[in-house]
């Protein structure tokens, strides 16, 4: 299983400037910003690193990382970097929200005969609406999103056991699918 992506949020516990604050780190990195509406914007201090979205609140939110490290580093640079350009804060707030893993069972699943399998009070199934079957695992609050090619992605935990459980309670489940 890998992990393909994480994302977290934080606040710097002071409202921002954010045509200021853009306009400096341009400045200081060769940014690109992607504004939404005009409360919110997305930039990368890096080409292809992780997008850093901010918003006017003072709360922000980094997604793109593909582990927890990478994901506090981005955070630590984002921090530095405004601090570079002048923002002041103390002690901002910051926690991973989301991890997004990856495991491939090497092998083709028969999603109508899966939904079935698994019990539909866990299961939605639409393949006109969405071509996997949306899983989530009694007990452990995980969504497994199943396609046919064999791979699922399990999100709805920043803890990896839990990930790993919540594949090796589905890798028992498709060992006894009838086939």
């Amino acid at each position: 299983m890998n992990v393909v992506s994480t994302m977290g949020s934080g606040d710097l516990g002071r409202e921002l400037n954010l045509d200021s604050v853009i306009d400096s780190l341009k400045n200081e990195f060769d940014i690109e910003s992607n504004w939404h509406r005009d409360s919110m914007v997305t930039v990368r201090l890096e080409p292809d690193g992780p997008a850093l979205t901010l918003y006017r609140t003072g709360t922000y939110q980094i997604r793109g990382t593909d582990s927890r490290d990478s994901l506090l580093d981005a955070n630590k640079a984002l921090l530095s970097a405004l601090e570079r350009i002048g923002v002041e804060f103390t002690e901002p707030s910051f926690e991973q929200k989301n991890a997004v893993y990856l495991e491939d069972f090497d092998r083709t699943i028969q999603l109508e005969a899966l939904a079935v399998h698994l019990g539909l009070e866990n299961v939605e199934y639409e393949p006109e609406q969405f071509p996997g079957v949306i899983y989530r695992p009694p007990e452990l609050g995980t969504v497994n999103l199943v396609f046919s090619s064999g791979k699922t992605i399990i999100s709805g935990t920043i803890h990896e056991d839990v990930a790993e459980r919540s594949v090796e309670e589905l890798s028992q489940r498709l060992s006894t699918l009838p086939t």
